[in-house]
């Protein structure tokens, strides 16, 4: 990967256009091709056994991303000026190879559903049929965990609590009878906070009523207009509102 990326014309590919939009979708589709070629996937070819959904379509859309693969290298290799058409043939050869999986998988899934629904629930080939539907389903490794007391956690969520609470258990440390450190002081102190009623009712005169409501959920615009009646006689009843 790490010569993939060495050896990728990215100024003729992924700089030519002026727009930022432009030549970050197209760093994006470079990152996503790496990962594809060279960090295995569910997608990588395992036999036909292994994928009995796979038919004839995603066999023809293969040869086509495949066959589009090859050209693109070959441009590239080449620096031929055609090299940005290459690139987009192939993206969208692999957007349809894609498509064709998930489309081959639906249908396949839609028909063992309905060979299901049409077996007789609890005869031999309907649980024959069943058990084969449950081998595509991911099993949890992780065996059951056992609590405090003596039941056994059985999901992934209980599970999870459970070794949260174990983690926490052995990350509090025992300091004994031991007395916090006691810090230097400073020497220095912040001054008072002085609020007067003439800098709130300023301020509140300039709110831009235009803006999005803050988090209090008030408007600008109610907040402007009610200035004067919120002004009171002393500085407690004007932090009080706010």
């Amino acid at each position: 990967m790490r010569h993939f990326f060495a050896s990728y014309p990215w100024q003729q590919v992924c700089f030519s256009s002026e727009n930022p939009s432009s030549c970050a979708e197209a760093i994006s589709d470079v990152v996503r091709q790496a990962m594809e070629y060279y960090i295995p996937h569910g997608d990588v070819p395992v036999g036909s056994s292994a994928r009995p959904w796979f038919n004839a379509d995603c066999a023809e859309a293969e040869k086509r991303k495949h066959s589009a693969f090859l050209s693109w290298v070959d441009a590239r290799d080449r620096k031929a000026p055609d090299l940005s058409s290459k690139k987009r043939a192939f993206n969208h050869a692999a957007k349809s190879y894609k498509k064709a999986l998930r489309e081959a998988r639906f249908d396949r899934i839609s028909h063992i559903g309905q060979k299901l629904s049409a077996q007789p629930s609890g005869s031999r080939a309907f649980w024959s049929l069943a058990k084969s539907v449950e081998a595509n389903f991911c099993r949890p490794t992780l065996p059951p965990l056992v609590r405090p007391d003596g039941t056994l956690a059985h999901t992934a969520r209980e599970k999870a609590g459970l070794f949260a609470s174990l983690f926490a258990h052995n990350s509090r440390l025992d300091t004994g009878s031991a007395t916090p450190p006691t810090l230097p002081h400073c020497g220095t102190s912040m001054p008072e906070v002085r609020i007067r009623n003439k800098e709130v009712l300023r301020a509140l005169c300039r709110l831009d009523v235009n803006k999005a409501s803050g988090p209090d959920a008030t408007f600008s615009e109610m907040r402007s207009a009610c200035s004067k009646k919120i002004m009171g006689p002393s500085k407690a009843t004007v932090t009080g509102h706010f």
